[in-house]
């Protein structure tokens, strides 16, 4: 039976991409390991879908002692390498991977790179020259890449969940109740940074109820609910959680979709072909994420500072169906199709 090591961690950008490749390996009947750390949400998420995971002991390399545990952890890696007998590696950025990818240099296990961002993330800039193949989401990526590089890095966009390929806007619709005359806003800011756009909406609610037409579906965020909802008396239509479970459906039937602009949510937004008012993060590179929709016309974008103008801009665009239908089709540019499936078939299994 072949066996696939893959490494992953830190944060759901990371996790998310490699179990959705996981699950496709695994109806292939391949043996898969997951390697990450004792410390992250990997430890949790990856055996909760019935996956074999080993935690190392590793940190960010900022100070002598993490230095030390690296040291240690590539060590232990290689040992455990000798041991499992892969055929293949794939690695999906963060330090977390950089045992396993050390150790498969010494050990020449044939190795792949998959990266989220459109800008690369440092461990995979360190590791990509000796990877078979890097597989990117996005063709701007391959833009910092040295020429003699290039041939290796194919553009599969990023593996989604597989309820991202499967949901169609008219029957979503129907099944939560949006009439045909009615207007969709999905707004997700996520648990970390949404407290900008949860301020937003909170002072532009008169305006939003007093749209009769509109459906709104508020993610708060779920640290974040109480704080961003004491003042409201009256939800109205709206649907208004912590977090909501039904992402993909929720996506799919809406309008537009107000968002942060995670390697992730991106790659969401161009599978299910959905307009969007983006306020990316001032930080890990979501700008240039955001970027690559408003290239083709088919994103806004704001900044923190101007999330309210990015309110207001959502509830007028919502109600121009021929700018939505002439945005949505502007991303069909950008669909790659199955990402995991192409991935997959990439690395040659």
């Amino acid at each position: 039976m072949e066996k696939v090591v893959f490494t992953t961690g830190g944060t759901g950008g990371h996790i998310y991409p490699a179990l959705a490749i996981a699950k496709e390996m695994r109806k292939k009947n391949i043996d898969i390991l997951f390697i990450g750390t004792k410390y992250r949400m990997e430890k949790e998420i990856v055996p909760r879908e019935n996956f074999r995971f080993i935690g190392l002991d590793v940190l960010p390399l900022n100070s002598v002692k993490s230095g030390i545990k690296m040291l240690k952890a590539i060590f232990s890696t290689i040992k455990l390498l000798k041991k499992e007998k892969p055929q293949k590696i794939i690695g999906f950025g963060n330090y977390i991977t950089i045992p396993v990818l050390v150790a498969a240099n010494v050990l020449k296990i044939p190795y792949y790179l998959q990266e989220q961002n459109h800008t690369m993330g440092q461990a995979n800039r360190w590791f990509y020259k000796g990877a078979k193949k890097v597989f990117v989401a996005f063709k701007n990526t391959i833009d910092s890449v040295k020429e003699n590089q290039k041939s290796k890095f194919i553009v599969t966009g990023n593996p989604l969940r597989e309820e991202f390929y499967t949901k169609d806007k008219f029957e979503e619709r129907k099944k939560l109740g949006i009439a045909d005359d009615e207007h969709g806003i999905l707004i997700i800011g996520g648990s970390l940074g949404a407290k900008n756009i949860n301020e937003a909406v909170s002072k532009k609610w008169k305006k939003i109820m007093a749209d009769t037409k509109l459906k709104l579906f508020w993610a708060t965020g779920k640290d974040n609910f109480e704080e961003a909802t004491y003042r409201m008396r009256d939800f109205g239509k709206a649907v208004v959680k912590p977090y909501f479970e039904n992402v993909p459906q929720l996506m799919a039937a809406c309008d537009l979709v107000i968002c942060r602009a995670g390697a992730s949510t991106i790659s969401e937004l161009i599978e299910l072909e959905k307009p969007s008012i983006l306020i990316p993060y001032d930080f890990v590179g979501q700008k240039e994420n955001a970027d690559v929709l408003e290239f083709e016309n088919a994103a806004k974008i704001f900044t923190n500072e101007t999330v309210e103008e990015a309110i207001d801009e959502a509830l007028s665009l919502v109600k121009q169906k021929t700018t939505l239908e002439f945005m949505s089709g502007n991303i069909k540019n950008l669909k790659k199709g199955n990402a995991s499936e192409l991935i997959i078939k990439e690395m040659g299994l």
